[in-house]
This record gives C-alpha cells, structure tokens and sequence, in this order.
C-alpha cells in the first residue's frame, strides 16, 4: 500500500472509528512514515544524550537477510500461524506453502495491532495499523528472498525474488487490477480496491472495539469505496475527496516534519591531520533540539522498537528457527 491508504484512509478510519484529531492524525502520520523511515541517524553523537533509530523500512533489496528480516516480515509482510498457511496453500496452482506467508487479517497480525492498541501509544498504534494493513496488500508473498514470490513477468530475473519485487508496485496501487499467475484460476484475479476495502472495514473494526464506538465498519467502508471511485479515476481526484471526508482539520503529510521539529543539523570542523591536505574540512552531524524525549519522531522511533521487538520475539523470530536458521535476528 502507499500514502493513499497509510495516510488518508487510515486518517479517515481513525476518526469515523472515534479518535480525536490529534489521535488520528498522529496514528495516520505514524502508519505512513513507517515506509519512509529509511535513515539511520545518530544524534547528539558522542554526547550524553547520543540515540539511534532503528528503520522501518528500505529500498534496498540486496540488504543481508538478517537485516530485511528485522524489517519487512515485521511491518510490512507479517506470516500468518501454522493453521492459517496451511489453509491458503490451496490457493497456489502449485500446491506450495510457505512458513513466512503473508495472509490477510492473520491472528499474529490481530495480536499485534492489539498490543499496539493496548499500549495506548498513538505512535505505536499507527505502526502496527500499518503492518495489519499490508497483510491485505501483500498476501501471498514473504518478506525475505525465496522463489515463493517468483512470478514470470516483466521484473522475472532482473531483481531478487524479495517481497513482491517482482510484481512491482502491483499490490500496492489502490486503483489496480492485476492478475497473480501463481495462484488458482479462481483467486489470480486481484482486485486491489476490494482487498483495500476490506482492510478499512477491519481496521474500523478493531478500532471501535479498542474505543468502545460504533461497530457498524458498513457504513464507512461504503464511504470509502465512494472516495476511491472506479478505477480509471485519478489519483488527485480522489485525495481530493479524502481530504473532504477528513475535514477542516486535516493536517498535510510531509515526510521531514517530525524530524525537523526534532533535529537540528550543524557542521563541525574536522581537525587538521597533517600531510598535504590543508584545506579546511567540515561535516554534518545531528544534535536534538530542546526536550527531544517529548518530540514526535522520537517517540515515533521508540515505538518503532516497541513493536519489533514482540514481533520478532513471538512471531518471526521463531518460525525463522523453525525453518532451520537459528540466527540472532534481533
């Protein structure tokens, strides 16, 4: 999924479900920066109050596989338990199942969103609003490199079969329709607005749960399905009528705002070593800006740890053992 979902109709759920704007803004912010936090930055470096962040997300495929494995099972293609894979392997015209399997709605999916919802923690909600919500987009992929994802296509042999590199932005495209040949004849027709639907109406749901509101998801489902429109309906026109549903209080998404608020860049010189260098040296380095513990990337970047941790530790930290592959991947 991309921003259209992360944001905006995460954005809109939230506050159909119940949240107050500022809830809903900072789950919305939080569920779309977990794709765009790509840095790691040390702050303060050197000093007392010297931090680093932990990513959530990358664009580079060729990362070692204990590095993707902290990254993409975990927010973006959490497997589903042993009795959920065995039951989609149906799916496949060749039979196969795989451990790390992404299935939609997935109980180890639900655990977590309500770990994230019990924390009471904005930041770490919208995370995990995230990672639920890419279970519907990327079902039937794992994140790691295996011949699982293979599909012959345009990208067949030209990236690894990481995710869904080989369908591209396929699944993530709310206004899609794209076929998936790995699967039976009955299910390889995708259709990514049912699937994105389907993943608002249940975020709707567990949302309203959480908050003791109004279980009737229908009626916002419905409201969305409206927003998004038919399929050759443009991308502009329909964040046009998210924004309307949202209301006078929506809030831009921009990317460096968190960080800004949080972080001030300053170069410092290099001293001199010596030899024929003489020119005068600089680099830039990162120091926080007033009671950073309070600032929204900060805690953004602690709940970025609050929610790996469990999901490594009870979910893909043990199917990885299960598949022989007894490594330390925290």
């Amino acid at each position: 999924m991309d921003i259209e979902f992360h944001y905006y109709i995460t954005y809109i759920v939230a506050l159909r479900a119940g949240f107050a704007p500022g809830d809903a803004y900072v789950i919305a912010y939080a569920s779309q920066y977990t794709d765009d936090n790509t840095t790691v930055y040390t702050i303060d470096k050197g000093g007392p109050g010297e931090y680093s962040n932990y990513i959530s997300q990358t664009a580079n495929i060729l990362k070692p596989q204990k590095e993707l494995m902290g990254i993409y099972p975990a927010f973006h293609f959490m497997p589903g338990t042993l009795v959920e894979l065995a039951g989609d392997s149906a799916r496949r015209r060749d039979g196969k199942l795989h451990l790390m399997n992404t299935i939609p709605d997935s109980m180890n999916s639900r655990k977590l969103l309500q770990a994230a919802l019990d924390s009471h923690d904005p930041y770490r909600i919208g995370i995990a609003t995230h990672m639920y919500a890419d279970t519907f987009a990327h079902q039937n992929f794992v994140g790691f490199e295996e011949s699982f994802n293979g599909m012959k296509g345009l990208f067949e042999g030209i990236v690894p079969d990481i995710g869904h590199a080989d369908a591209g932005y396929k699944p993530d495209r709310i206004s899609l329709s794209w076929e998936d040949r790995r699967l039976v004849q009955s299910h390889s027709k995708i259709d990514n607005k049912e699937r994105f639907i389907e993943a608002a109406r249940c975020i709707y749901q567990r949302y309203a749960g959480y908050l003791n509101t109004s279980q009737d998801s229908r009626k916002t489902a419905t409201q969305i399905d409206k927003a998004i429109g038919k399929h050759k309906d443009g991308k502009n026109g329909r964040i046009d009528r998210y924004k309307k549903m949202i209301g006078r209080g929506f809030i831009k998404y921009d990317k460096k705002d968190w960080f800004r608020e949080a972080v001030d860049r300053v170069s410092v010189e290099i001293p001199y070593a010596g030899g024929e260098d003489t020119v005068p040296r600089s680099e830039t380095e990162y120091v926080w800006k007033g009671n950073y513990k309070e600032s929204r990337w900060y805690r953004f970047q602690e709940a970025v740890k609050a929610h790996q941790r469990p999901a490594m530790d009870t979910v893909i930290g043990p199917i990885f053992e299960t598949m022989g592959f007894n490594q330390d991947l925290s």
